[in-house]
């Protein structure tokens, strides 16, 4: 009995020799994609920072010409809003 748990853990020793090398690519393959992950993240975080205040003025402009153009004729606006419905319905039947 000894000497085959002898051989079962010198088997064992030899697998994890072989697999060493392996595990080590796909360690390091692993830290590679999380660094391109976070500085992705990193980037379209700043990008959005940078770029929140000119985003927010212009769907407030975007905000007021829709409610200008309700405002100037509701009739045509609500009739086009049930139109834009009534399709948008029988598309997603």
């Amino acid at each position: 009995m000894s000497g085959a748990a002898s051989r079962a853990h010198h088997m064992v020793d030899n697998v994890a020799e072989k697999a060493s090398p392996a595990v080590q690519t796909a360690t390091a393959a692993a830290h590679q994609t999380i660094d391109k992950v976070a500085t992705a993240g990193a980037q379209a975080a700043e990008w959005v920072s940078s770029n929140s205040k000119q985003l927010a003025k212009k769907s407030a402009a975007v905000a007021d010409a829709a409610s200008g153009q309700v405002r100037a004729r509701p009739l045509i606006s609500v009739a086009g809003a049930l139109v834009l419905g009534y399709f948008i319905g029988r598309i997603f039947r």
